[in-house]
């Protein structure tokens, strides 16, 4: 007797359980309905002109055609790539608006809206449904530009940075064209003054007093003069060459006097 209560009992049960899990299923399962609903075409923005690093906010509508409570989750869309989701609800006969909110980045891009979630609310029961049986279940692609917006600082330290390239490369240039210069110059090292040359000659080559042995000792002094002579041009030359590397080398400073000098004799 009681092994026949028991199985009464386990088989209520079982039926019980069975039943409750069938109709959960059933509710969480899609149907293929048609659901007259749809997401709206157009994506429009909160402004007309759109700079870079603005926010923003990206729209798109949706709408309820049905006599159905519907529930769902908007995916939003830039260039393909999911920046964001909103959660909503649609009354029965309703148009509801689906926004998020975008930072722009500088250039060309896309904005679509997709429904990636939809389902019927009833009481506390939810029937989920399938978004292929949406009238549209996406957006159209709009395309929008970002417009870079230049700003004083910004100006500024691209001036910096050209200013600062063309002075280097007007460096390594100078001090090229100043080596170059120095390149000219002759070696000046005499290895003894006139006095102790002509010392040296009085004491080797001249050996009497005789005019004709004297006239090729005279013949050496002056070849030994004319080389002193051509050794003194030399480093007047170099001294000047130094001069023009100098300036050269120090370019802006050079330059800001120029500048000063001309200043100077138009406003005298």
């Amino acid at each position: 007797m009681k092994r026949r209560i028991l199985l009464k009992f386990t088989a209520i049960t079982t039926i019980l359980f069975l039943s409750v899990f069938i109709k959960i299923f059933a509710q969480n399962l899609p149907t293929s309905e048609l659901i007259n609903a749809e997401i709206l075409s157009n994506v429009w923005y909160s402004t007309t002109t759109i700079k870079e690093n603005y926010s923003i906010n990206i729209y798109a509508g949706f709408q309820n055609h049905s006599i159905k409570n519907l529930s769902g989750t908007a995916g939003f869309f830039v260039d393909d790539s999911q920046i964001s989701k909103m959660n909503f609800v649609a009354g029965p006969k309703s148009l509801i608006k689906l926004e998020t909110n975008y930072t722009a980045i500088r250039g060309e891009h896309t904005a679509q809206i997709k429904i990636i979630d939809i389902a019927e609310a009833g009481g506390s029961n939810v029937s989920k449904l399938s978004i292929e049986n949406l009238l549209a279940k996406e957006s159209e692609k709009n395309n929008f530009s970002v417009k870079y917006e230049i700003t004083k600082e910004e100006i500024l330290n691209k001036a910096e940075d050209i200013a600062s390239n063309i002075v280097e490369v007007i460096n390594t240039q100078t001090e090229k064209l100043a080596t170059y210069i120095e390149s000219f110059k002759q070696p000046t090292n005499v290895s003894s003054s006139s006095s102790e040359i002509f010392s040296q000659i009085s004491q080797e080559n001249i050996t009497g007093v005789v005019l004709g042995t004297s006239t090729e000792n005279i013949y050496n002094i002056q070849n030994d003069e004319q080389d002193i002579h051509i050794n003194k041009n030399p480093f007047l030359r170099n001294i000047f060459l130094d001069m023009i590397s100098l300036l050269v080398r120090y370019w802006i400073w050079t330059l800001v006097a120029g500048v000063m000098i001309v200043l100077l004799a138009v406003l005298r």
